[in-house]
C-alpha cells in the first residue's frame, strides 16, 4: 500500500514534521558553518530557498542545490545512527506502518524499482545502500544475490530478519576489511539516500571501489529541477527540516559522475507531486500547508490517490521536471553509451 494514501500514517508524519520544523528552527539559531559546494567544491553560489529556518543555495558551476550554512553535519549523521531521538521517532513510525512484503515475483521490465537496472543486468550481486526495512531487497532477491547496508538500528533490525545487512558506513566497512568489499558487487543501489549525505563525492568513490569493472550504480533521489521544487521552493517536501543536505539535477549528477570515475548510462525523472488539493491549501492557508501531508483536510488521502490515477492516465511527459531523478551509472569506459 502507498503510504501517501494512509490517513493514520499521514497524521503521525504531519505531527512529526511539526516537531522537525521546530528543531530546524532551534538549529538555525545555533552556530552554523559555511561550506563550498560538496560536488564541485566551488565557492560561488546563489540563494535558492529558505525552508522557514535554514537556507539553500544553488552552485553557480554545477547547479547542485545544497544547504548552506549548515549545523554540525557530523552530529546530524550520528543522529541517523540513533543519537537523535527525533529521527528515531521517524524510523519508529516507518517500522510501525511497514506492510508485509509481496511474495510474488515482479515483472522486472515493468516494476518501477527494477526496470532501470534490469535493462543492463539481469543477474549478479547487489548491495542496497540505505536499505531501510528491506522493501527493495524483497523485490530484487528474485533476480539478484542481495545484501543491504543500513546504519539506523530500528530499520536495520527489521531488514536483517530476512537479509544480510551491514550496519556501518560504507567507508568504515571498506577500511575495516577491504578484501571483502573490493570489486565484489555487480550492482549498488541507493534509494532516497544521496540527499542526506554530507560527502556525496566520497561515497561514490567508495562505491566505485566495490563495484566490478562492468558494475552499475542505481540512484533515485530528489530532483532540484522539478516542477514541484520550482512551485513550492522552501515548502517543497524535499527541503523539509534539517536533514536534506543536497538536491541534485542532471547537471550536478553528471559533474559528480565525472569526478568519481562514472558516466551516466540512463537518466529520467518521475512523479509530478503537484496536487490540486495541495495547491488550494498552499495558496489559501500557507501557514498550515505541508507538501503531501495535509491530512487535516477532509478526504485528503482519497483525493491524492484519485489525482495520482488522473496524472497516470494523462501519461504526462515530465522530461527533466519530475520530482525524482532516476539514473543508472557505469564505470567510465566500461559500458556502451
Amino acid at each position: 500500500m502507498n503510504l501517501n494514501y494512509n490517513y493514520a500514517y499521514n497524521q503521525q508524519i504531519r505531527a512529526w514534521l511539526k516537531k522537525n520544523f521546530e528543531y530546524a528552527r532551534y538549529l538555525s539559531q545555533q552556530s552554523l558553518k559555511q561550506r563550498d559546494c560538496p560536488v564541485c567544491e566551488a565557492a560561488e553560489s546563489a540563494f535558492f530557498a529558505n525552508n522557514g529556518y535554514l537556507d539553500y543555495v544553488q552552485c553557480r558551476d554545477c547547479a547542485l542545490v545544497y544547504m548552506n550554512p549548515t549545523p554540525d553535519l557530523a552530529a546530524v549523521q550520528r543522529g541517523f545512527q540513533g543519537e537523535d531521538q527525533l529521527l528515531m521517532d521517524y524510523f519508529t513510525i516507518i517500522a510501525q506502518f511497514r506492510t508485509a512484503p509481496s511474495t510474488g515475483k515482479p515483472n522486472p521490465l515493468l516494476d518501477n524499482k527494477l526496470k532501470d537496472i534490469y535493462r543492463y543486468k539481469s543477474h549478479g550481486k547487489l548491495l542496497d545502500i540505505g536499505c531501510s526495512v528491506g522493501d527493495f531487497l524483497h523485490k530484487a532477491q528474485h533476480y539478484y544475490d542481495v545484501e543491504g547496508l543500513e546504519i539506523n538500528p530500528v530499520t536495520a533490525s527489521i531488514a536483517e530478519q530476512n537479509f544480510r545487512v551491514h550496519k556501518d558506513y560504507l567507508h568504515n566497512l571498506i577500511a575495516g576489511d577491504f578484501t571483502q568489499f573490493s570489486k565484489q558487487y555487480d550492482i549498488v543501489s541507493m534509494h532516497q539516500i544521496l540527499y542526506g549525505l554530507p560527502d556525496p563525492v566520497g561515497i561514490l568513490k567508495d562505491i566505485h571501489t566495490i563495484l566490478k569493472e562492468d558494475g552499475l550504480l542505481y540512484i533515485n533521489t530528489p530532483n532540484a529541477d522539478s516542477y514541484a521544487m520550482e512551485l513550492y521552493r522552501g515548502k517543497s517536501c524535499h527541503l523539509y527540516g534539517y536533514t536534506t543536505l543536497n538536491v541534485f539535477n542532471e547537471r550536478a549528477l553528471s559533474m559528480m559522475a565525472e569526478r568519481t570515475g562514472f558516466e551516466i548510462l540512463s537518466y529520467r525523472t518521475e512523479w509530478l507531486d503537484i496536487y490540486l488539493t495541495d495547491l488550494a491549501e498552499f495558496y489559501d492557508h500557507p501557514s498550515r500547508f505541508i507538501h503531501k501531508r495535509n491530512s487535516h483536510l477532509d478526504g485528503y488521502e482519497e483525493k491524492l490517490q484519485q489525482e495520482d490515477l488522473f496524472h497516470k492516465s494523462l501519461k504526462l511527459e515530465l522530461g527533466n521536471r519530475g520530482n525524482y531523478l532516476v539514473a543508472v551509472l557505469g564505470k567510465r569506459g566500461n559500458h556502451a553509451a
